[in-house]
């Protein structure tokens, strides 16, 4: 069994192709590489905003995906329950949670609980090449060392393994652009 991380997926959310340069097809593009790298007896942790729009297209996509899933809730996935998301497809949802030593969350994390090594979070996108929400956040810069951004624009639209993603954080600009 690998575990491997995903984040921001925004399944059928036309508009985020516009904010995040999306290819066009990216929902489908997302559910081929997960199911390509992902096996039945593999878990996918998912760390929010799984879908936007319409709840049975959202819930076709979720059916189609390979694995045990774990959500993250992230803003966009609090309209649902902990228990609903449950119900429609994943085998476990949260808030947050403590794994491997790791806190993980959808937005970065202000304080990092005691004993975990890193914040693993998502929310942010490719901040460091154009996305920049009209929220008054500026996210230039992850703001405490241990931050680490997983951004689904960074992965080539892929779940990366745990322990991949955590030994290359320059391959996968999880603590700032490429230089």
């Amino acid at each position: 069994m690998r575990t491997y991380l995903i984040s921001d997926t925004h399944f059928n959310h036309d508009n985020i192709a516009t904010y995040c340069e999306r290819p066009a097809d990216f929902t489908e593009l997302i559910v081929k590489r997960w199911n390509e790298r992902v096996k039945n007896e593999d878990l996918v942790i998912h760390l929010g905003d799984v879908a936007i729009g319409n709840r049975s297209r959202a819930q076709a996509v979720i059916d189609r995906l390979n694995g045990r899933k774990i959500l993250v809730r992230g803003n966009h996935d609090r309209q649902h329950t902990l228990t609903w998301w449950m119900l429609h497809g994943f085998d476990f949802a949260c808030d947050a949670m403590i794994f491997r030593g790791n806190w993980l969350t959808h937005k970065p994390s202000a304080v990092l609980p005691e004993r975990c090594n890193l914040n693993i979070h998502g929310h942010l996108h490719n901040i460091w090449h154009g996305f920049h929400p009209n929220n008054g956040e500026n996210h230039l810069n992850l703001r405490q060392p241990w931050q680490r951004l997983f951004s689904v624009e960074y992965t080539n639209y892929c779940p990366i393994e745990f322990e991949e993603f955590l030994s290359h954080p320059d391959k996968y600009q999880s603590c700032g652009p490429k230089q």
